[in-house]
């Protein structure tokens, strides 16, 4: 099966979506769909542009693409695509994405726009504890994943100068379907999953697809961390002059997520498991610590429950309209509503002083030195007991590993948007085509941080239980558990309205000319408060409802021991800081890139942008940047913003193809972490290459790949001029991604290699992670050809991989606080497909 496209100038809406007749044609039950994607289309209009003539940096991932890394959550899909960098050691959401050299000093994916069928699943991609991967999930709903890296996407979309990523909904033009369960090998998951879709009538056809899950998830958590599931449907009507699409989809799911736990350091770039804790296999989760006792945002009593993890609930309805209007007059718009809501629960291994990952004892001895009772008297430190609070053997003594699990405590009760899209492209008889646009955008962020609470646990990895420590006088010190019951509570409410309008002008010089400039202007109302009521005001409480006040864990006068009264933080707003939030931000960005057909196989190109994010809820945890009356101050224009040059070639035949990418990026960061307590204003630097290729052997090899060179440094930075000239924490000089395959007539196998270089940890580049290959492995057998068997092994080889480390040196031997990557897990799918 071929295509053939009319050469056209790059439209402003092309980025986001492959032509409306080459997605409906995906089907990943459908074996010919390789041969479709043979040439990637980017358009959204009948007269597209071929990937070959466009001026940007264009990759897509088909279904049978994504088989092959055998992936565990949606970001590690996304590690498949060229130069994305995708950190997935947080599970199934959660997870840290970024691109080009472009910096990732905290979490979620600042500088790229995550979407669904060309529009935004959140307008900000790291909303506090609110990633927008968490509201995402792939599935065999989806015909194909398109991502655009630098070029002119941030002319095409707010908040996206590094790129864009497009997960596209099959349509159902191409009839057909398949039912599929799958089930862990070596961890406890079962998955069921659908696609479905057809014709109803010559001029009306629809797609349906989904999934549901349950088990305890890719890591020991001792209950069902992963329940849920998804639907999604769509209608096209199809008109004499373009079509219209309905679609709807239902979220409803919840995921065990990862945060920093103890890991060993063994020297530094290599890491593994402490005393009976593996980190890349378990968690520090347990069944016996999942009903927590808490209080809410305005101290109100609150029950929460651990499983929850990232609880992720979406319910969404949108149109998508694509018409000739008149005559080389093409009118696009996509609008999408969404309810979003969740919550996002997890222990984090902290550290108060002395408080780190130890032994149960030494730990033990650290907070009853430091501790103070409610008259200001110090407990009898003589000696110290350390008892299992709950579970197995309560009442025990334990002198095994502890940790201080400061547990991460948000309800999100309002990530809702509203967005719309609409743009009108003339096409003139002259090869000169313009497109002008507008975009609007309505983004909530309601969200509550609950008391987070502090406990003292065992460090175990089946099952970590409460710890109960006691004075020399049997005064609790650490009360069942309970250090401290009250840390923080903050109150968001937010709400954020952006406009853009844009504008693009293509053109063409003779045959193999192409040209097109294009400007955005965002404008971002910003409205709403944030209260803080964070580490004093306490009030006495009585935890444990025995009618009496006792102990530093519901004294509000004692002192757990690092400056914390006991008790629950008073939220009557009494001493509690609001800060408003009322201004106005704008950016402009632009872009202008050409390419130059040299023949029917190659083509260079290249292109300048400039672009911006707004810094959203974030800017709240930045001193100095809000006045007391909501209004920006003088050191932050609202904005964050990119410099992006880049020069490519592409080549493709039939058998063979491969494309190069030179990028040159200079990034403004204005950032605040929530897990030390650092904010950074800097400016990054980076240049490198991107390779991607293909080349088919023939009787049934293949190999694929892509790889990406950077060389990036921190060029300034506010707060330390000591990390100027550093290397970004997280950042490889290389990552790559490498697939060989045979396929016959009755199987598949093949494997993916996905490696990187050494990388340090932290910016101050002394704490390491060696360079690592991970190996998933890949096999299906055909047993009809409507029913197959598949395995695949992610990890093959059990390496043991940090992302991250809260800690930036450490010593041979030292226990750090660290996110690695899963160790391997293996798991088996039977499928079956019907027409």
């Amino acid at each position: 099966m071929s295509f053939n496209y009319k050469r056209s100038t790059l439209s402003l809406a092309v980025l986001f979506a492959i032509n409306n007749t080459a997605v409906a044609q995906q089907n990943s039950e459908d074996t010919e769909v390789k041969q479709e994607f043979e040439t990637i289309v980017v358009t959204a209009v009948p007269t597209g542009v071929e990937a070959q003539e466009a001026s940007v940096s264009v990759s897509t991932l088909i279904p049978d693409d994504i088989v092959k890394l055998a992936p565990r959550s949606t970001a590690e899909v996304f590690r498949g695509l060229p130069g994305i960098r995708a950190e997935s050691s947080g599970g199934g959401g959660n997870a840290n994405i970024t691109i080009r050299g472009i910096p990732l000093a905290t979490g979620g994916s600042k500088f790229m726009q995550l979407q669904e069928d060309g529009l935004p699943v959140l307008e900000y991609g790291d909303i506090n504890f609110g990633n927008a991967d968490n509201f995402l999930r792939y599935d065999w709903s989806v015909g194909s994943i398109q991502s655009v890296r630098g070029g002119s996407a941030s002319t095409f979309a707010s908040n996206s100068p590094g790129g864009v990523i497009n997960m596209i909904s099959k349509t159902g033009e191409s009839g057909g379907g398949a039912i599929g369960a799958s089930f862990g090998v070596d961890y406890e998951e079962f998955r069921l999953d659908f696609s479905y879709g057809g014709e109803i009538s010559d001029d009306l056809y629809f797609h349906v697809g989904g999934f549901a899950r349950g088990g305890e998830g890719t890591r020991e958590t001792g209950y069902n961390g992963d329940q849920g599931g998804q639907v999604k449907f769509n209608i096209t009507k199809v008109l004499d002059n373009g079509h219209i699409r309905f679609y709807f989809k239902n979220l409803d799911d919840r995921v065990t997520t990862y945060l920093p736990a103890p890991v060993k350091v063994n020297a530094n770039g290599d890491y593994g498991p402490v005393e009976n804790f593996d980190a890349s296999s378990q968690t520090l989760h347990s069944a016996y610590t999942t009903n927590v006792s808490t209080f809410d945002s305005f101290g109100n009593p609150v029950n929460r429950d651990l499983t929850d993890g990232i609880e992720s609930q979406v319910t969404s309805y949108g149109f998508e309209v694509d018409l000739e209007v008149a005559p080389e007059l093409f009118l696009i718009n996509r609008f999408r509503m969404s309810d979003v809501s969740g919550s996002f629960i997890s222990p984090f291994t902290d550290t108060f002083g002395a408080y780190g990952p130890q032994s149960a004892n030494d730990m033990a001895s650290a907070i009853c030195d430091s501790a103070l009772d409610g008259d200001g008297n110090s407990f009898n430190c003589a000696s110290t007991s350390v008892t299992l609070a709950n579970g197995p053997g309560a009442g025990n003594e334990y002198n095994g590993l502890a940790f201080l699990n400061l547990l991460f405590d948000t309800s999100l009760n309002d990530l809702g948007n509203v967005i719309n899209d609409l743009n009108l492209t003339k096409q003139f008889d002259n090869g000169v085509s313009v497109t002008a646009g507008y975009y609007y955008s309505k983004q909530d962020i309601a969200a509550s941080w609950n008391s987070w609470n502090t406990f003292i646990q065992t460090v175990d990895g089946s099952n970590s239980q409460y710890l109960h420590i006691e004075d020399a006088d049997g005064q609790p010190l650490v009360n069942n558990g309970l250090w401290a019951p009250s840390f923080l509570s903050w109150e968001w409410d937010l709400n954020y309205t952006t406009t853009a309008p844009y504008i693009n002008i293509g053109f063409e010089l003779g045959d193999d000319w192409l040209f097109d400039v294009s400007a955005r202007r965002d404008s971002v109302r910003a409205n709403g408060e944030l209260i803080n009521s964070c580490c004093g005001g306490n009030s006495d409480y009585d935890i444990n409802g025995d009618g009496v006040i006792a102990g530093n864990s519901e004294d509000a006068s004692a002192s757990n021991g690092f400056g914390f009264g006991g008790g629950v933080i008073n939220l009557n707003r009494a001493g509690a800081a609001s800060q408003m939030v009322n201004y106005d931000a704008n950016n402009t960005s632009f872009s202008v890139g050409g390419s130059y057909l040299y023949s029917d196989n190659m083509t260079m190109f290249t292109r300048y942008s400039e672009g911006g994010r707004a810094l959203a809820d974030r800017l709240l945890q930045i001193a100095g940047t809000l006045n007391s009356d909501g209004s920006l101050t003088s050191t932050t224009s609202g904005f964050d913003e990119t410099e992006q040059l880049e020069f490519g070639i592409k080549y493709g035949t039939r058998d063979f193809m491969l494309n190069g990418t030179f990028f040159s990026t200079v990034t403004q960061d204005t950032q605040a972490e929530v897990t030390s307590g650092l904010t950074f204003i800097r400016e990054y630097e980076a240049t490198g290459i991107e390779l991607e290729g293909r080349y088919n052997f023939g009787n049934g090899f293949t190999i694929s790949g892509n790889g990406t060179w950077t060389d990036a440094e921190i060029s300034k930075d506010q707060f330390n001029q000591a990390l100027v000239g550093k290397t970004p924490r997280r950042q490889a000089d290389f990552i790559y991604t490498l697939t060989p395959q045979y396929d016959s007539e009755y199987f598949s196998v093949g494997a993916t290699f996905q490696g990187s270089t050494d990388y340090f940890v932290q910016d101050s580049n002394e704490l390491k992670q060696n360079a690592y290959t991970i190996v998933n492995l890949f096999a299906t057998y055909y047993i009809s050809d409507a029913f197959s068997v598949s395995l695949n092994i992610n990890n093959a080889t059990d390496q043991f991989v940090i992302t991250e480390s809260e800690e930036s040196n450490a010593q041979v031997g030292d226990i750090i606080r660290a996110r690695p990557l899963n160790g391997r897990t293996s798991s088996i799918q039977l499928k079956y497909t019907f027409n």
